[in-house]
């Protein structure tokens, strides 16, 4: 992962994701949420590549561990959460009964205290310098009996995963242009070529897969379950 890439994005992160996405990004936030809400609604939460925390807050649980490597994403998540009535204390939060933990690192690096009951990535495992470390990292801070879940695009080479690709690839770096970030989303697109549903599964032979389902256009979402 280029962390500069992310710390430039950081301040107009959400805005340039909607922008490109026509907002579809949003709709699977709330697919994948519902999803996972039938199968966990609360308990110790780890959002790797947490980005703006957007994720963790529509997760809402009480205890919630955010990985993310850009410092400058750090502070729009920090500043993001305090607008919700979170109480600051270094890279803890607080409010009531619910606590945030703010660990600037990566999938592969991070360290915690504890296990989590779910751990997310949302439109982040594509993007980890090792996808093999990162998610056997991950998995040794999850509890047997835990949840993994995914969403992540991947490649297609129908008609459709080639139009989506000529868009990503094409057009979206045209978009960015305007905002001086062209080259960061060719690398963008340049990731999402690459980039195979295999890649992820094939690190996670020990779990049970309770959801594999396509999203439109062009990517997948994923619920594991880990059995031992």
């Amino acid at each position: 992962m280029d962390i500069k890439i992310y710390d430039k994005l950081a301040k107009k992160y959400d805005f340039m994701v909607n922008l490109v996405s026509f907002g579809i990004e949003e709709i699977w936030r709330r697919i994948f949420v519902k999803e996972l809400k039938k199968h966990i609604q609360n308990g110790v939460l780890v959002d790797v590549a947490s980005a703006t925390g957007k994720m963790a807050k529509s997760l809402d649980f009480d205890k919630m561990y955010l990985i993310e490597p850009s410092e400058e994403m750090v502070k729009v998540i920090i500043q993001n959460f305090k607008k919700l009535g979170y109480i600051q204390d270094g890279f803890r939060l607080k409010k009531n009964n619910k606590e945030i933990y703010i660990i600037k690192s990566t999938a592969e690096d991070f360290r915690i205290d504890e296990k989590a009951d779910l751990i997310v990535s949302f439109m982040g495992i594509r993007n980890f310098d090792d996808i093999k470390k990162g998610i056997k990292n991950l998995d040794s801070y999850l509890k047997v009996g835990g949840y993994f879940g995914i969403v992540e695009m991947v490649r297609r080479d129908d008609f459709l995963g080639k139009l989506v690709l000529w868009y990503m690839n094409k057009v979206v770096p045209f978009i960015a242009s305007f905002f001086g970030m062209k080259r960061e989303y060719e690398k963008l697109g340049e990731s999402v070529a690459s980039f195979k549903e295999e890649d992820i599964l094939k690190n996670f032979k020990e779990y049970d897969i309770i959801v594999n389902k396509s999203l439109f256009p062009m990517a997948k979402m994923f619920i594991l379950k880990k059995e031992k």
